[in-house]
Order: C-alpha cells, then structure tokens, then sequence
C-alpha cells in the first residue's frame, strides 16, 4: 500500500462526507426520508459518483476504471439510500432521532457506504 494509495481513500472517504452532508439539498433530504420520489436520491447519488470521479482522475485511473468505479457508486448509493428511505417511512421507530434503532439504522447505512467505498478502493490498486 503506497501513500498515493492511502491518500485516495481518505480522499474518497472526505468526499462521501462532503456528498452526504454539504452537498444534499432540501428535495434531496425530502426524497431521501421515505425512498419513494427516485430522481432526486439519483441525483444525490450522481453527486457522490462525480466525487469519485474527481479522486479517481486526480489520482492518474484510467477511463474504464474511473467510469466502472463511478457507475457502481451510483447505483449501490442510490439502493441504500432508498431502502434506508423506505425502511424508514414503514417503521416508525426508524425515524425518531430519540430513538436507538434511527441511530442503529443510520450508521449501518453510512458502514455500507463506506464498505462499498472500501471496495471500490481496494479494487482500484
């Protein structure tokens, strides 16, 4: 493992939280609640893929490469956030910040961005 390599994924790890907490808008937000209005969690999603796209080009991958790594961010960002959404709005519990099971929840939906992240990473080198 070299420091380039170390360097992109604390990279992509910044750039997860610079997509899931300073670049989600309202409608976002408002999508991402209960899973059902699929275009702006797409967006939300297009978001965290372009992120990676960035680090990926910065850090000299290839065309196929980056845009392999950016389609499977997409998709497995867009799948957890809606399941996250819909699970959500049929559980009650699951949406009371008071509650164990929402923080339960949330940082099981952030290991499973960040294990996807890792992934990606690991097959990348």
């Amino acid at each position: 493992m070299t420091e380039q390599s170390v360097a992109l994924l604390l990279a992509l790890i910044v750039c997860h939280y610079l997509g899931d907490f300073c670049l989600t808008f309202p409608a976002m937000i408002r999508a991402k609640a209960d899973g059902r209005k699929p275009l702006p969690i797409m967006a939300h999603a297009a978001i965290h893929a372009l992120l990676m796209v960035v680090c990926f080009a910065i850090a000299g991958v290839s065309a196929k490469g980056i845009l392999i790594a950016a389609a499977i961010e997409w998709v497995t960002h867009f799948l957890i956030d809606t399941a996250k959404g819909r699970l959500t709005a049929r559980f009650a519990i699951l949406s009371d910040q008071g509650q164990r099971p929402y923080w339960m929840l949330y940082g099981f939906d952030q290991l499973l961005h960040l294990f996807v992240i890792v992934g990606i990473w690991w097959f990348s080198n």
